[in-house]
């Protein structure tokens, strides 16, 4: 019955191929040319790639009545395809299912194989015969395993045409015309996308060359902009953070971090890594001087968890040579279970080293997080454009710290030759002011030793003279009282020497030697208080002592117009050297008595002293304040007065060693403090701090 049913002659019904009719322009050149234009001058409005490619295929889809119409580049070296545009009848799940993006070459089925040869390939999205013999033959043969295949779907259409689009740099692209329904492509279609293929080849030469020439700008906008920041400032981590940054914002990459592989600190060093670090060192510093990161939001930094001897540092350790990973998960350095890519979730990566003349400085990488990048040559030279900047950048932040530091030493070194020629010269002050006061206080010392020896014998006869005249006197009045009535010779010489008076004067005339001598011996032992050439160096004196002598020694310097005014507090003994202490005294009372010799106001000095109760910081100290009320100091010159050699004086009248000695006296061998105030036309204030006990504990040299 079967086998009559195909052998008896039976007419059947022709089935035709569900056929789309666009438009009858087709059949006519004319109309075909003018359409053809008419998209090519559409497409050549623009420079910008995406922009005319998505011109060129919503022309096509609104043209040739089509679902979809795509446009799709073929990578060789990753066999992958990539979804530039596509107009037409895109819904949201269509969207959803095919987003512009990467895919793999496999997922194209039976177009394949023309994709990677660069071939045009037709799908018809029917199989072979009539809907009616498949009908019978799934009828019929039910129990037939069958071996047709389902048709390839591409980008989920049944019915697609793929023409080639020529083009340069190791990949193919491709117009794709789809249909959701089985659709038969004319030949006039064809040709007619063929045509429009190749005014679309010179269109995209175009655009790649005006967008080569666009990113070629944005390379060296971006390295001009690292080469001005690296002139405006030589600090390595401004240079870093900033270029970093700005290639961040460029290639729209989530992370962007900078490895120091050598120490910043020694040019000359080898890379180094976190783990060959003492377990004692800081490692948190050594992150901060190593490590340099900016992210994109929401993204946060992970120089914390970066791993400085990770595989991929190790990998370009040892090799100097970029790596390009598309997807981690796939690179067998890093493994689909790394904990530091997965904490910081990066999906690819672009790791450069950054070096010159085989010289490793450092390891820039580039991370992409929010989806799975595949690097092109642009976003690979634009980075390795930056590595090479940061290259010569490091190297220029090296040699500016390496003459930094050598500035530094110089400097140093010219400020410790500048204090050694000033203790020179402080010491040789010393020494001539010493041998100054030495030679004054043995000059002194030998006149009042001098003196000393005659007013010792004058004051020490006196009470023998004073009881001989005493006896005389007697003797004469006993004389008197036996003799009452002497003879006129006796007479007229008791009335020539005026006997009554010389009794009466005598006695006043011993006196009056006794005060002088008196006087002159407490001269004597003045001069030996202030010069102290016969007590020890270091003793314990009364300060009041030292002032008064001193006084004493100045006395023929005092006018008469100038008034001493004493304010003496209770002192008691301070451990000193009192022969340079008394020194001090002497050239401050002479500055103040030299101030006021040609000050026409009121002219008086004024010595005061106190304690100063003992604190945490210091001990327990006395004050001395000598003030006058001469015209004081002029503000341009306070912060000299202490230097060596500097003086107000006309040629002649002073070496300006005065101040200076007594400064160091004070600060350097007695441990204190010697400040001064002083305001013009208002006198001036010296003020001497130095510790009761003699301390060995130097106190800081801002005393001025």
């Amino acid at each position: 019955m079967l086998s009559a049913f195909f052998t008896r002659p039976r007419v059947f019904p022709k089935f035709r191929l569900a056929k789309v009719s666009p438009s009858n322009w087709l059949e006519y050149p004319e109309k075909q040319n003018a359409q053809l234009r008419r998209i090519v001058d559409r497409v050549r409005n623009s420079l910008e790639l995406r922009v005319v490619l998505q011109t060129a295929t919503d022309e096509l889809a609104t043209l040739l009545k089509l679902d979809r119409c795509s446009f799709l580049w073929y990578f060789h070296d990753t066999k992958r395809v990539q979804l530039v545009c596509e107009s037409g009848n895109v819904d949201r799940l269509h969207r959803k299912a095919f987003a512009p993006g990467y895919y793999p070459l496999a997922m194209f089925g039976f177009t394949a194989t023309a994709i990677a040869r660069g071939e045009l390939s037709i799908t018809s999205g029917l199989s072979s015969g009539t809907s009616l013999v498949r009908s019978l033959r799934h009828w019929i043969l039910p129990w037939r395993k069958r071996d047709e295949q389902p048709p390839p779907l591409v980008l989920g259409a049944i019915a697609n045409l793929l023409v080639p689009v020529n083009s340069q740099g190791g990949s193919n692209g491709f117009i794709a015309c789809l249909s959701d329904k089985p659709r038969h492509w004319s030949p006039a279609e064809v040709e007619f996308i063929q045509s429009i293929a190749q005014q679309l080849e010179i269109a995209i030469r175009q655009a790649q060359l005006y967008e080569q020439t666009q990113k070629q700008a944005q390379r060296e906008r971006l390295v001009n902009q690292i080469t001005a920041q690296t002139r405006q400032s030589f600090e390595l981590g401004t240079i870093l953070s900033g270029a970093i940054a700005q290639l961040l914002e460029a290639l729209k990459v989530d992370r962007c971090l900078v490895h120091l592989v050598e120490d910043p600190g020694d040019y000359e060093s080898e890379p180094v890594v976190e783990a060959a670090m003492d377990e004692t060192n800081d490692r948190a510093a050594f992150r901060l001087k190593h490590l340099y990161e900016v992210c994109r939001p929401p993204f946060t930094g992970t120089i914390d968890a970066f791993d400085t001897n990770g595989p991929i540092t190790r990998w370009v350790i040892q090799n100097r040579r970029r790596v390009v990973i598309a997807d981690v998960t796939q690179d067998d350095r890093i493994g689909p279970h790394n904990e530091e890519y997965q904490q910081a979730e990066i999906k690819s990566s672009l790791v450069v080293p950054v070096q010159n003349k085989e010289k490793l400085h450092a390891i820039l990488y580039l991370n992409q997080c929010s989806h799975t990048r595949y690097w092109s040559k642009n976003d690979q030279k634009l980075t390795q454009a930056v590595a090479d900047q940061l290259a010569i950048s490091i190297q220029q932040a090296h040699l500016y710290a390496q003459t930094k530091q050598q500035a530094a030493e110089s400097a140093a070194q010219a400020h410790h030759l500048a204090e050694t020629l000033n203790e020179l010269r402080l010491t040789q002050a010393q020494l001539i002011q010493s041998e100054k006061m030495s030679s004054l206080g043995r000059l002194v010392a030998g006149v009042a030793h001098e003196i000393n020896n005659p007013i010792n014998f004058i004051y020490g006869n006196v009470p023998y003279v004073e009881t001989y005249i005493h006896d005389l006197l007697y003797l004469l009045k006993e004389y008197e009282a036996r003799t009452p009535e002497p003879d006129e010779a006796l007479q007229a010489m008791i009335a020539e020497v005026e006997l009554d008076f010389l009794r009466g004067d005598l006695p006043r005339i011993l006196d009056s030697m006794r005060s002088g001598a008196e006087r002159i011996r407490q001269i004597v032992l003045s001069l030996r208080n202030f010069s102290r050439l016969d007590e020890a160096q270091r003793k314990r004196v009364n300060l009041h002592e030292g002032i008064e002598s001193t006084l004493l020694v100045l006395k023929t310097h005092f006018k008469e117009d100038i008034e001493i005014i004493r304010q003496y507090g209770d002192l008691p003994l301070v451990e000193c050297y009192p022969g340079d202490l008394n020194q001090v005294f002497l050239n401050l009372l002479l500055n103040a008595i030299e101030a006021l010799s040609t000050w026409q106001g009121k002219k008086a000095i004024a010595i005061c002293t106190d304690m100063i109760a003992a604190t945490n910081n210091q001990p327990e100290m006395v004050r001395v304040v000598i003030t006058d009320t001469g015209p004081g100091i002029p503000h341009n010159l306070q912060h000299q007065i202490f230097d060596p050699f500097f003086t107000t004086k006309e040629v002649g009248q002073g070496v300006g060693l005065g101040l200076t000695v007594s400064y160091q006296t004070i600060v350097n061998q007695h441990h204190g403090y010697l400040k001064f105030y002083s305001e013009p036309k208002f006198g001036a204030e010296f003020m001497i701090e130095i510790p009761v006990h003699h301390a060995p504990v130097h106190h800081p040299a801002d005393s001025k």
